[in-house]
């Protein structure tokens, strides 16, 4: 065995678990956070008669704060569905984020309209992590199921970049539209 190899195998774990942990650790953190099962509400009665709840005192204006009345609410859901809700929450945040930084990171490529770019940019990412984790993973599966994404990320490629909006299939739709418009005109002006 080549001494380097071993070195750079221990680095790659290294990597590997340093990814796993922030990974966790995000996805996790809901978990150890302790949340707040009572609320506070604070109602009050303005100068016109309405009433008025709010739960942030703040807002109250200074001549009611003297007349506010505080209730406690208490909340029914239990707090592993809070958690999981917000795990949830995190995961859809973290998803629209990735999307909005991909989908304007996309570059304008000359010849393909804009969705074709980004199903060219999405591609190429995708055949980059797949080839990283084929290159760190040690395990035949991970490699086989990789490399079998990777096949597939490159078949699916042009079906997408044929069927995109402005995509060739598009552009036949709208040439055998105007087509069939012509025709049909030309039928209504035949006596």
């Amino acid at each position: 065995m080549i001494p380097g190899s071993k070195q750079g195998h221990n680095q790659r774990r290294r990597i590997l678990a340093v990814w796993l942990l922030a990974v966790g650790g995000y996805l996790l953190m809901p978990l150890a956070s302790i949340e707040a099962l009572a609320t506070t509400i604070y109602s009050y009665i303005d100068e016109k008669g309405t009433p008025v709840i709010t739960d942030n005192f703040n807002t109250i204006p200074e001549q009611y704060r003297a007349r506010v009345k505080t209730t406690e609410q208490i909340s029914t859901a239990p707090q592993s569905t809070s958690t999981i809700g917000s795990i949830n929450e995190r995961l859809s945040h973290f998803g629209g984020q990735l999307r909005a930084m991909v989908s304007g990171a996309a570059p304008n490529i000359s010849g393909l309209s804009p969705s074709q770019s980004e199903i060219l940019t999405y591609a190429g990412l995708a055949a980059i992590v797949l080839l990283v984790a084929m290159n760190l993973s040690k395990g035949p599966f991970i490699r086989l199921l990789a490399l079998w994404c990777l096949i597939m990320v490159g078949l699916a490629t042009p079906i997408l970049l044929y069927v995109s909006n402005d995509g060739p299939m598009d552009v036949m739709k709208n040439k055998a539209s105007q087509i069939e418009k012509k025709h049909q005109d030309r039928v209504q002006q035949i006596p």
